[in-house]
């Protein structure tokens, strides 16, 4: 369950919001005694649910792989009452690839979530090269049952370069439960590397993947997690772009670190372990590092420490700075940084 939308003191049952599969919001009723659950909007997709005062309606704004966007007026029931849009695929008559999601399996059996995109030319015979896209910080999740996988459009403009974009949610995401999400407590970015990598692995089973050909990018915990990838996995890509990356959890805001790895006093080992600049020596592939000078959440010292360990091991390596951007580059810049990450893969791959 994710939240409460509604309490019906007379016939003691809750009308909820929560995961139909991980990748689902949905509704249900529930009796107070929680004996059950009825699922209401029986649609697949990542449904938004307001329900009015009498809880005798609800508006549900809601969309899939399948459906760009629908709104509807439902009764208690979750019965359709009124549409009050239905809204046309946007995309229709553009050049625009498949959007696939499916499971494949960690090594101890857990299934893991990835969303594919491949060309709207796409040839089996033909082998591509591939752009991973990756997160997999605590409490995100990036594929969902929703139009196109979530996935930006930059994504499918890359695809159509003749790409193949791939994405994996790795332990620690959201929406799997306790076990899944706690998996990464005190070693963050270990487990992880292993959860990508057996993406890495289905992606190297595939007849139409060029497996010396793969670039990885993430930004925030993604670019972290693209230089683990980059120095505890040297032989898996041969480009990386990390942008506004983790480098050493001792840097980053303590409300957020000690949550997940508790603090260095506790968990000194963890800290080590973790620290990327130990590692700057296993780089073999081209990396592109790109951080904003008025980054306040991942202060620029993330970015110093690691190009100075790069620096001490002889390690040559592409940089680019954004001035006066904070976290994340937004504004026309954005186009300037998309053009960049593309340019550079497409340079170096």
């Amino acid at each position: 369950i994710q939240r409460v939308l509604h309490y019906d003191e007379e016939s003691q049952e809750l009308i909820v919001l929560g995961t139909g599969s991980p990748i689902e919001t949905v509704a249900y009723q529930v009796p107070l005694d929680g004996s059950s659950m009825t699922r209401i909007t029986l649609e697949s997709g990542l449904h938004r649910v307001k329900v009015s005062d009498t809880g005798k309606y609800m508006i549900d704004a809601y969309s899939s792989l399948e459906i760009p966007r629908r709104t509807v007026i439902r009764d208690r029931s979750g019965k359709v009452v009124k549409t009050l849009l239905d809204a046309p695929d946007p995309l229709k008559g553009k050049k625009i690839g498949t959007t696939e999601i499916f499971t494949i399996q960690a090594e101890d059996g857990t299934d893991l979530y990835c969303r594919m995109i491949k060309p709207s030319d796409f040839d089996a015979s033909k082998k591509y090269p591939v752009f991973v896209y990756v997160y997999n910080g605590p409490h995100v999740q990036l594929i969902h049952d929703t139009w196109l996988g979530a996935a930006s459009l930059w994504m499918h403009h890359l695809a159509e370069q003749g790409y193949i974009i791939f994405t994996l949610d790795g332990r620690g995401s959201s929406n799997r439960g306790l076990k899944f999400e706690q998996a990464v407590h005190r070693q963050l970015g270990l487990l992880e590397v292993k959860d990508q990598m057996a993406g890495v692995e289905y992606l190297r089973s595939q007849p139409f993947v060029d497996a010396d050909r793969m670039a990885v990018h993430g930004w925030s915990y993604g670019g972290y997690m693209t230089l683990n990838l980059m120095l505890r996995q040297p032989d898996a890509f041969k480009v990386g772009v990390a942008g506004g990356a983790v480098t050493d959890w001792r840097f980053y805001e303590v409300m957020y670190t000690e949550r997940y790895m508790d603090s260095p006093a506790d968990n000194p080992s963890g800290y080590e372990t973790t620290r990327l600049s130990s590692l700057a020596d296993k780089l073999e592939g081209d990396l592109l590092l790109i951080h904003n000078t008025s980054d306040d959440i991942v202060v620029p010292q993330h970015y110093m420490v690691m190009m100075n360990a790069f620096i001490n091991a002889d390690k040559q390596v592409d940089t680019f700075i954004y001035p006066g951007h904070k976290h994340n580059v937004r504004g026309p810049d954005r186009v300037h940084l998309i053009e960049r990450i593309v340019d550079y893969v497409n340079e170096h791959l």
